[in-house]
């Protein structure tokens, strides 16, 4: 199994981006179809997407609009500044915007108040606040939503990583979702299999990166 940390991840992605010309908002249409794939939509029905603006936030989004397609019901929680949102997040956020009734940005008590007490009706939580970029302490707001996440019982996926767990060390940054499946996209972080309890929670799914920008970066093969 190959193991990838961090700065890797980010290098496979670059490379199959810049050099490769595949479009990122591709690769996150296709982590969002990866993720669905292993959502029971006979047993569940009725989705929370939790979103942060970064990809991993616009990979919950364009998951919420595949569920949305899908004549499921769904409330999105975005958590963070729109306006420094990357361009994935913003193209997903605007085809939410014309399908989704029920869209939430969590900036203060009343919104958390209010988020908490409408997850108790919903029965999966896709959990898209932090992908393998995290490498900082999990604080304030990001903190109380991950707190929060972790006290309603509900299930919980998470896309790519809990939020909250370092990609590199599995070192815990501060609260980190106790996600019941964990969708990892390509490759396992080693953050992941270093953490018993996660790895065995993990599924990897292929989101179509091609082998050679893996090997670029792994091991300084190109063609």
């Amino acid at each position: 199994m190959i193991l990838v940390d961090r700065d890797q991840m980010r290098a496979i992605d670059r490379y199959a981006i810049n050099t490769l010309k595949i479009p990122s908002i591709c690769l996150v249409e296709r982590a969002s179809l990866a993720v669905l794939k292993h959502i029971n939509l006979n047993k569940f029905g009725y989705f929370a997407v939790v979103a942060g603006v970064g990809n991993n936030g616009a990979d919950g989004l364009a998951l919420a609009r595949n569920l949305l397609a899908r004549y499921k019901d769904v409330e999105i929680y975005i958590v963070g500044d729109v306006a420094m949102a990357s361009e994935e997040f913003k193209i997903n956020l605007a085809s939410c915007e014309t399908l989704c009734e029920e869209i939430f940005y969590v900036e203060s008590i009343e919104d958390l108040e209010n988020m908490e007490k409408r997850l108790a009706n919903v029965n999966l939580i896709v959990d898209a606040l932090f992908g393998t970029g995290l490498n900082r302490t999990v604080t304030g707001i990001y903190a109380t939503v991950i707190s929060i996440l972790n006290n309603v019982m509900k299930y919980k996926v998470s896309i790519d990583l809990p939020s909250g767990l370092d990609a590199s060390t599995g070192m815990d940054l501060g609260e980190v979702v106790d996600a019941d499946l964990i969708v990892t996209l390509q490759l396992m972080k080693a953050g992941i299999y270093e953490r018993e309890a996660y790895k065995k929670k993990c599924v990897i799914e292929d989101i179509g990166i091609p082998q050679k920008a893996i090997d670029s970066v792994l091991y300084g093969l190109v063609n």
